[in-house]
């Protein structure tokens, strides 16, 4: 399913571990992180997982073929400041995007913030970035985890599955190299992770370019309140837009809860 020697040889990467199966790649990297010495970047691989970790409750529904992992990275050993980290789930989400519309090109390609890639209206890919706890004098670790729906084809997904996603196969009726389709994502994420230590400007006018919740009316649940307003796009910062009754508010962190009208699919 994977060369591994390949991924090894990746210019990026310092480590990989390959798992046939596991809990969740993202509890796995979180691991490592709290056990002391890490080589970063570290690639925490699986050919399969039975508890994928999704935003806040939510669980990553994936099967044979489908490509999860999780990326183990030092933000400051890649030039990156605490207040740029945030931004790394919209980097990742990028990285996907790129690698998907060049194996099945389409306008609606995009993100859905703050960390889903869409195609065709329903959803490609997940992307959950995770601070884990560190000990003391330890470096500051982050945990990018990332879940592609490749060769795994929606026919065997749960029905009310299957109305909300979509996967490569499906999109182009052939199943693709999982160990190319991971290269190109992580050759993709490092140039991304690079240009935001950079505060390049082409980043954020690429997930502005590519944002798929701009001229709608969106719902985002906060901790402690809900935010309604229509959605102007993603600013530089990372925040989504949004237009209020009280004026323009810049939404940092959330879940989407209510879309209207739908993601576009023309």
């Amino acid at each position: 399913m994977f060369d591994l020697e390949q991924l090894r040889r990746h210019v990026w990467l310092r480590e990989v571990e390959f798992h046939d199966a596991i809990e969740s790649t993202n509890v796995r990297a979180a691991e490592l992180a709290a056990g002391g010495v890490v080589n970063c970047p570290q690639l925490v691989l699986a050919a399969g997982q039975s508890a994928g970790k999704g935003r806040g409750a939510n669980r990553w529904w994936s099967s044979a073929g489908a490509l999860t992992f999780s990326l183990l990275i030092e933000p400051e050993a890649l030039g990156l400041r605490s207040e740029q980290w945030p931004r790394t789930s919209l980097c990742a989400a990028l990285a996907v995007r790129d690698a998907v519309d060049n194996l099945a090109p389409a306008d609606d390609c995009g993100v859905k913030w703050p960390n889903d890639v869409y195609h065709s209206g329903r959803k490609i890919c997940g992307v959950l970035v995770e601070a884990p706890p560190r000990k003391q004098d330890a470096p500051h670790r982050l945990v990018i985890g990332v879940g592609v729906n490749v060769n795994n084809s929606l026919v065997a997904a749960p029905i009310d599955v299957q109305a909300l996603a979509t996967s490569l196969v499906d999109l182009t009726g052939r199943p693709h190299n999982l160990t190319e389709v991971l290269s190109d994502i992580l050759s993709r994420l490092a140039e991304n992770l690079a240009q935001l230590a950079g505060e390049a400007t082409e980043l954020p006018e690429r997930w502005q370019r590519h944002s798929l919740l701009d001229g709608r009316t969106v719902t985002v649940d906060l901790a402690t309140r809900k935010v309604t307003g229509y959605c102007l796009g993603i600013n530089a910062q990372g925040a989504l837009d949004l237009a209020t009754e009280f004026g323009v508010e810049a939404i940092h962190a959330g879940v989407v809860s209510n879309i209207s009208p739908a993601l576009r699919t023309e």
